[in-house]
């Protein structure tokens, strides 16, 4: 019977040692114990997975509208098995829930060790400021491409909207909470990956659109000097007339008044701290969609350059005085495709974007000269110039054909290139021309893969879309 009972315990002995050494993974960090999970690679190897790790204190209440404050350190074993729900005001466009609690970051590495310790590459959402999470970009589809190859991923949240980047641009309301936040998530993660098996002195940080921008703006800031190694700006640069914005203060006013709070008060910022997020939220739609109803510029609530985040309210200076680390930078080819037809990621009330498939398959030269006229050429921009500026552009876009119908899709392929290259072509050249001549290892690229991510039905025009490389890597979905 003794013997019996002894072979029983060692079975349990042995299933219970099995079990511990399959179990998930747990980490010691400076902040306390954090367990993941594995996820098997189609490699076959297996990457550990964690989600939902506070790299901030929540900030509400106090804190909502102030620079984001270190997080608490935690007694028990945090599980870090869930993505983090979205930031407000993520809800009001994409309709699933957000929240304010909402500065978590998530680590996917390989869970074989190295001496070395693997390279990061530290990345930021795109959704133009206003929505963005990490759950849509998922783990999967980044462990099989990224993880497997030997590289720790570290996807980061930050603060949109109003809560990221209201501004009455002075001390009362300074803005730029969302760029605070990704500086102080680049902080964390320097002071935890090497317990993740990281090597520190290998951080890349990356991003899509309005992630491509920030990144590009955080290289500039003097207190991320330390904090990186090079810079992957996808889509995206601090030089996009949409990446900085002073019309943000304005914008900013017009938001505070229709939430009650008086653009002149001293204490505007207790008034805010004072309101639900409900009461944005059920204002903001609706200004987003008056703000952007003729304007090429779609997005209206971002970063401003304010001397603090950046110290100079120059690019240009700001370039010239950073790290010259290596940049490699670049776009898709067809960026605004995305933006130019009926598609169900980007929608907006500006009647010359999201075209009807038989408009955009009958696009013609008059319809393109409109286009430059009504978005382009307006008179508060150009005064008394702007019928000449009319003139040239549609001359500059349309040299390289006599043609006067769209039976081709010429003029309809010149619409895209034209918003892509305000938007994303241009600003990116600029970024990586300055850094060249300013000795920086530069690096550019055009992705041109050809794939459907808008469903959006025939494809009148070839080339890559607006996320079609940042697809490849990640989720299935653009944001």
């Amino acid at each position: 019977m003794r013997y019996f009972f002894m072979i029983f315990a060692l079975n349990l002995f042995l299933l219970i040692f099995c079990e511990t050494s399959s179990s998930d993974p747990i980490v010691e960090t400076f902040y306390g114990f954090v367990e993941g999970f594995n996820y098997r690679m189609e490699s076959g190897e297996d990457a550990e997975i964690f989600l939902g790790i506070p790299f901030a204190a929540p900030p509400i209440g106090n804190l909502r509208f102030e620079k984001p404050q270190e997080p608490e350190k935690w007694n028990e074993t945090l599980k870090a098995k869930e993505f983090p729900a979205a930031c407000a005001t993520h809800d009001i466009f994409m309709g699933h829930g957000d929240t304010e609690d909402c500065l978590y970051l998530n680590i996917f590495k390989p869970k074989a060790s190295t001496k070395e310790g693997y390279p990061i590459m530290f990345f930021v959402y795109g959704g133009g400021f206003l929505i963005g999470d990490t759950k849509t970009y998922g783990y999967k589809n980044i462990s099989d491409n990224l993880v497997s190859e030997g590289i720790i991923v570290v996807t980061i949240q930050h603060r949109l909207g109003p809560f990221g980047f209201l501004t009455t641009g002075d001390s009362r309301l300074p803005g730029n909470y969302g760029l605070w936040d990704q500086l102080e998530a680049l902080k964390f993660v320097n002071k935890i990956i090497d317990k993740f098996n990281g090597d520190k002195t290998r951080i890349t940080i990356t991003g899509v659109s309005a992630g491509g921008g920030s990144v590009s703006l955080l290289g500039l800031s003097e207190e991320a000097y330390n904090l990186f190694s090079q810079i992957l700006p996808m889509s995206g640069s601090a030089f996009s007339q949409w990446a900085t914005k002073s019309e943000v203060i304005e914008i900013s006013n017009d938001v505070t008044d229709a939430i009650g709070c008086d653009k002149n008060l001293t204490t505007i910022k207790e008034c805010l701290k004072a309101k639900n997020v409900s009461e944005f939220q059920k204002i903001l739609k609706p200004k987003i969609e008056n703000y952007v109803r003729d304007n090429i510029n779609l997005l209206q609530i971002a970063p401003r350059m304010d001397g603090d985040f950046i110290k100079t309210n120059c690019l240009k200076n700001a370039t010239k005085n950073a790290p010259k680390k290596p940049t490699f930078i670049g776009v898709c080819s067809q960026e605004a495709i995305i933006y130019a037809m009926e598609n169900p990621f980007f929608r907006s009330p500006n009647k010359y974007f999201n075209l009807p498939l038989e408009k955009a398959k009958n696009y013609t030269k008059a319809d393109f000269e409109d286009f430059v006229k009504e978005i382009l050429a307006k008179e508060k921009y150009f005064g008394n110039k702007s019928n000449e500026f009319l003139k040239d552009v549609s001359e500059f876009y349309s040299q390289q054909s006599d043609h006067q119908n769209s039976s081709d899709n010429f003029f309809f392929e010149q619409y895209i290139t034209i918003m892509s290259d305000l938007n994303f072509n241009i600003p990116a050249l600029r970024e990586a021309s300055l850094k060249a001549k300013n000795d920086y290892p530069t690096y550019f690229y055009v992705y041109d893969y050809n794939i459907d991510i808008t469903d959006m039905g025939p494809k009148l025009v070839q080339g890559a879309a607006h996320g079609s490389d940042i697809r490849k890597k990640s989720s299935k979905e653009i944001y």
